[in-house]
Parts: structure tokens; C-alpha cells; sequence
């Protein structure tokens, strides 16, 4: 079994881009090349009362610090304190708190990036509850200190929108969630960063906004010429609701909000961005753009690629899918022709159109990241999930040809059963690619509030009937027809995460609850090779660490409320 974590032909991958912070990952350092012949030990703490706690949740996923003596795990707390930790003994290392006007509240929620030895760090910033500022600053990891060549940064931008009126970046309706993502750039020393923005709840006025970052200049010439380009999704200047929740109304929108972030894909002059946005207004015409995949130029330019006459009487609600097949460069989630209604068991979208409904149940695509898989034949095609349970299979070429919607999971909720959270949905991730036999598996979780479907770890395969590539799954976990499946992955997991455990791939994945369980699981036939009860709850929505035959992960204990790192050790038996 030739089993591997990437394809070939993404080899060069890490010189290019510095992806979400362990994605791939690196081989277990034991000799023995069975997974049965390994168990999992807590390295720290040692129990629930020991080792470092924190009093804040800890929502981005942890980092990996190579820059000293010793491995250190940088832990970035959501109320602005980084801290790193020995990888050895979770002692704490240092602690820095990012700088705040007037004492103002800190927080932390997207996942900071590390180049070379420095860490950047998204941060907002609230006076009484209230957001005033977005920030970014730069640690230097070799002296734990803020780096003052590169001066705290506030973001800001105004964008021109279709009626010719301003569009401005607003803090208080503007919540970083996303993953900062950085790129080498040609003749650059630290390259470009890319940081996005959806909002933490329903209030308008809020957009996508996504801000490319010149690391050079931002240290050469100051804040002033840090910002080189910024993308707007929305270009609304008015987005007046009727409904209390504004993200069920097709209004504005267009948040670039998913954990793992936007997905930097390389092409063979450099490299592409592709935007999963959540819900709002789509209208092609008006370039609006929410609830789509976006394939944007590394200066944030765009152009959908869309026929004009096609969808020049574009209707936001039901679109021609004659418009939304031509675009080159826009992604538009659609039913199969033949089912062209969503049908939870609440009946709440009985009237309602395929887009209308995703609105109203929250079921946004920019919940997930897409992904890239390659198959032997060198074709290439974008999967996305939805967050309604089913997956997309797109022309990696042409955006608009989807090929596949597969339902992977059912809609949650029954008549007996109600759904416990449907603006949760059922799939917020951030998939995985390994391969098997020069063959993709795209690895993702889903989840389910209720207690009549099963849900879990799913793999799928990309498989041609005639000339036409569908989805299709290869396994489960847990087996949707055991009792487990009805009783596991209740709500989100966390990321999903891969190493190599001698010949073979393995997928972890945290299923957050009291207590939360670490599963390792075999690529090749999913069955389980570890389980492993946690001290607390685990993370949700954050992708454990792994480092050579090590998982970290944020985890909240359940007596106190306290948060801790949980570190696993794999060792021969």
C-alpha cells in the first residue's frame, strides 16, 4: 500500500505558501511501522489539577516555535495573550499581551502565522463590548518581544460601491475568524499576508473583506503603505433589513469567515486564492458575491469570468443556471435539476428557493475551506462542502461546471427529533487530501445536533461514471450503521489533521464533548487505531498540533472551566 499525506505534484507547496499550521505534518519518529503496535500516553498535564490553565478560551489553533533550543508550542489566547509553551513539559516559556489602546478588551480568534522566526498576530479590539479597531503586530519569537520595525497596524479601507456611493470597513460589524494565510512573493523578503473578515453575528452592516498585506513596505515604510490591495464581496453601501437576523435575508454579506481560511493554490507562475464566502446578496450583475468560491489574483483583483448576456437578468433568488455554469472564476452552489428544493423537517423552506433556503437555515457556504485534488490523469477539481451536509465537485479550470453535489450527511433534524442547533449546520471544516496509490481520498468531519442521524469522520473518493467524474464515499467513521454514529460527533469537531505512523496514514480528529475523545484514525479502511479519552472537552473548529510523535490541543477542563493544552505522546508498546 503506497500511502502518502500530498500528491506529487504539491511537493513544492510549503516553499510557496506557509498553509494553516499543520495541515501536513511530520512523520512519527518510532520505528515500529504498525499502528497497533503503538499507544498514546498524556505527556501533559498529568492530571486535570496540574500544569498551565487559562482563564480565557483558546479558539485559534496552536503553532509550532523551531526559532530557540527547544521546541515551543505557541498557544494564542482569544483575550490577546501569546504563550508559549515547552513542547516537552508544557511549562510556560513567555507570555506576551498584544497592545491595546486605553486598556481597551483584546481579542484573539483567528490563528496567527509564523515566517521565519517572527509571529503575526491578528487582534481586534472592543470598548465595553463594542469593536473599535482591527490590529495587526509582529512578535519577534527570537527575543519574545513586540517587534517595533513593524508598527502596530490598523486596518482600514473604503471601497467605491455599484451605485457609486463609499463603502467603508466597519470594525463594529467586522470579525476576524479566518486563519491569517501568508505567500512568498518574487524579490520579497517577508513576502505578503492575506487577512479576512466575515462577522460574529447577524447585525448589518457587515461584508467580506479580505486585505492583502505587503510585509516589506509595512517594515520599510510604515502603516501607511502596509495595505497594498483589499477585495470587498458585497459592495452594498445600503443594507437595510427587515428581519431581526441579518444573515438570513440575500442582503450584503459575503463574509470570508471559515477557520481554516482561504485556500492558496499554486499555479505555475505562482499562486491563486480561492474565497469561500458566507451568506448575503449574490447578484452577478451588481458584484455581489456572497455565498460563492471566488478565485482571486494574489492583488486581490477579480473578475468572474461570467457571460454578461447570460446573466443579464440575473434573479438573486433563483439564478439561471445557464449564468452560473459560464463563469470561469465564481463558484454558485446549486441542486440537481432533478430535487431542486432543500427540505428540512421544520418545513421552514417549504416556499422557499434552493439559495433562499440556505439563507434562512444559515446554511452558508463559506462555513468550509475548499480543497484541491489531483487525479493520475493530472485533471484537477475544487471539492467544497456545504454547510446543509453536502459536498461540491467543481472544474478546477472553470469554476461554474460543477459536476457533483453529493449529500453526505442528512439534514438535521426530524419529526420526532428537532434539530437541538440548525444555524450550526451539519459540515464546518476545513477538508484534508492524502492519497492513496497516486489516488485522492478528500477527508472531512461533519456533525449533527440530533439524535437521529448518524454523522462522523467521511472520506470520499472522485470516480468517473462514463465521462462524467462523481463523488463517491469510501468510509465512514463511525460506521453510520453502528449505535456509535448516533452518539458521537453531536456537534463540531475539530479540524482534521494527518501524520505517518510507519507505512501508514493517519487522520486525528477531536470529538469535542465531556470528556472529548482524540481518534487516529487508518486512512485505508477506517478503522480506529486510537481513542483517547481527554482530561476536558477539546476544541472545536481548531486543528490539533502534531510534531514528530506529539498532538497538542487546546482543551477546557470540565470542573473548573479552565483552559489547558493536552499533549499526547505516540510510543511503541
Amino acid at each position: 500500500m503506497n500511502t502518502s499525506v500530498k500528491h506529487p505534484r504539491f511537493a513544492f507547496v510549503t516553499a510557496l505558501v506557509l498553509m494553516f499550521a499543520s495541515f501536513f505534518i511530520t512523520d512519527c519518529q518510532v520505528q515500529p511501522t504498525k499502528p497497533e503496535q503503538f499507544k498514546l500516553t498524556r505527556l501533559f498535564p498529568a492530571n486535570a489539577g496540574s500544569g498551565i490553565t487559562f482563564d480565557e478560551n483558546i479558539i485559534a489553533s496552536p503553532l509550532l516555535d523551531l526559532s530557540q533550543a527547544r521546541p515551543l508550542v505557541i498557544v494564542p489566547n482569544s483575550n490577546g495573550v501569546i504563550t508559549a509553551l515547552d513542547s516537552e513539559t508544557g511549562a510556560l516559556a513567555w507570555d506576551i499581551k498584544m497592545p491595546a489602546p486605553n486598556n481597551q478588551e483584546i481579542q484573539v480568534i483567528s490563528t496567527p502565522v509564523i515566517i521565519d522566526n517572527h509571529l503575526v498576530v491578528l487582534y481586534q479590539c472592543l470598548d465595553k463590548g463594542v469593536r473599535t479597531s482591527h490590529r495587526m503586530a509582529v512578535i519577534n519569537l527570537a527575543n519574545q518581544k513586540v517587534d517595533q520595525s513593524f508598527p502596530i497596524l490598523v486596518l482600514s479601507a473604503e471601497k467605491p460601491d455599484i451605485d457609486g456611493a463609499t463603502v467603508k470597513f466597519n470594525p463594529p460589524t467586522a470579525y476576524s475568524h479566518s486563519a491569517l494565510k501568508h505567500a512568498a512573493k518574487p524579490g520579497s523578503k517577508w513576502g505578503r499576508l492575506y487577512a479576512s473578515f466575515g462577522n460574529a453575528g447577524d447585525a448589518q452592516p457587515f461584508h467580506g473583506w479580505m486585505f492583502e498585506i505587503d510585509m516589506d513596505a509595512w517594515r520599510k515604510q510604515g502603516t501607511k503603505q502596509a495595505v497594498s490591495n483589499v477585495l470587498l464581496t458585497t459592495p452594498e453601501a445600503k443594507c437595510p433589513v427587515a428581519m431581526e437576523y441579518g444573515t438570513q435575508e440575500l442582503i450584503c454579506g459575503g463574509g470570508i469567515w471559515t477557520p481554516g481560511g482561504a485556500m492558496l493554490n499554486p499555479t505555475g507562475d505562482g499562486f491563486e486564492l480561492l474565497i469561500p464566502t458566507g451568506n448575503g446578496q449574490i447578484d452577478i450583475p451588481r458584484h455581489d458575491y456572497a455565498n460563492t468560491v471566488m478565485r482571486v489574483k494574489p492583488d486581490l483583483s477579480f473578475d468572474d469570468g461570467c457571460d454578461k448576456e447570460l446573466c443579464k437578468n440575473f434573479d438573486p433568488k433563483q439564478p439561471s443556471r445557464a449564468c452560473l455554469a459560464s463563469c470561469k472564476n465564481l463558484f454558485v452552489p446549486r441542486p440537481p435539476e432533478n430535487n431542486l428544493r432543500l427540505k428540512p423537517s421544520n418545513r421552514e423552506c417549504e416556499n422557499r428557493t434552493f439559495g433562499e433556503c440556505l439563507a434562512w437555515m444559515d446554511y452558508d457556504l463559506g462555513a468550509s475551506s475548499p480543497v484541491i485534488v489531483t487525479l493520475k490523469d493530472g485533471t484537477s477539481y475544487v471539492i467544497q462542502p456545504g454547510k446543509e451536509g453536502a459536498v461540491y465537485l467543481i472544474d478546477a479550470k472553470h469554476l461554474g461546471t460543477q459536476y457533483d453535489r453529493l449529500q453526505v450527511v442528512e439534514i438535521c433534524g426530524a419529526p420526532n427529533d428537532m434539530c437541538k442547533g440548525s444555524w450550526m449546520g451539519m459540515i464546518v471544516t476545513q477538508p484534508v487530501v492524502a492519497y492513496i496509490n497516486d489516488e485522492p481520498v478528500v477527508i472531512l468531519p461533519a456533525f449533527m445536533p440530533d439524535q437521529t442521524h448518524p454523522a462522523g469522520v467521511i472520506t470520499l473518493k472522485i470516480v468517473r461514471e462514463g465521462s462524467k467524474p462523481t463523488l463517491q464515499k469510501f468510509w465512514q467513521f463511525p460506521n453510520p450503521n453502528s449505535p456509535k454514529a448516533l452518539e458521537k460527533f453531536r456537534s463540531h469537531p475539530s479540524l482534521p489533521v494527518m501524520s505517518k505512523l510507519g507505512d501508514e496514514t493517519i487522520v486525528w480528529i477531536v470529538d469535542v464533548g465531556n470528556p472529548g475523545v482524540l481518534y487516529g484514525i487508518r486512512l485505508k479502511d477506517g478503522t480506529v487505531a486510537f481513542e483517547q479519552p481527554l482530561l476536558g472537552s477539546g476544541r472545536q473548529l481548531a486543528a490539533p498540533l502534531v510534531y514528530k510523535n506529539t498532538l497538542y490541543m487546546a482543551s477546557k477542563l470540565p470542573k473548573t472551566g479552565k483552559i489547558t493544552v493536552e499533549a499526547y505522546r505516540i510510543e511503541a508498546q
